[in-house]
């Protein structure tokens, strides 16, 4: 979703309601820093939905509730107030937020270190890749921890 100021919620909720389970909402707020791009009401709607979760290029309301929900919204920061008449939306197009692009059936990961886009067509590679990185840092701790040294360990397993 991108989203600039108008008055049409409509179109928004429109697209919450066309995402299926496992979906995550991403959305750009364009000059709305001050803005929120979800709150309570759009989380519990994705929630029960079964949407995997939200990436806000924007702000994040009623954390506190979102967080007892425990729905996964990834923002860049949290804002009192509403979106209410201040974006128009439109869904399942191309967005950009924070600086990547981001496509329609694109795979999206994020944790507390962050998020990452994924390229559909690329998605199956990079999972083989990422978990076999996962799984050499994983073995790099008991040896580093054993050695007492990142270097050696980064001599036995070929990577930092």
């Amino acid at each position: 979703i991108e989203g600039s100021p108008a008055s049409a919620v409509t179109p928004m909720q429109e697209v919450l309601d066309n995402g299926g389970t496992n979906s995550v909402y991403v959305m750009s707020l364009q000059d709305g820093a001050d803005v929120a791009g979800i709150g309570g009401l759009m989380a519990t709607a994705m929630n029960a939905r079964g949407y995997a979760g939200a990436v806000i290029e924007g702000g994040v309301r009623d954390v506190a509730y979102i967080k007892k929900m425990a729905f996964p919204v990834y923002a860049t920061g949290t804002v009192p107030s509403t979106s209410l008449g201040h974006y128009r939306a439109t869904g399942n197009v191309p967005v950009t937020a924070g600086g990547v692009r981001v496509n329609p059936g694109d795979v999206i990961v994020a944790d507390g270190d962050g998020v990452v886009v994924v390229p559909r067509d690329i998605a199956a590679e990079v999972l083989v890749k990422a978990q076999a990185l996962d799984q050499t840092e994983h073995s790099m701790y008991g040896t580093i921890e054993k050695l007492r040294s990142l270097q050696e360990a980064v001599k036995r397993f070929g990577r930092l």
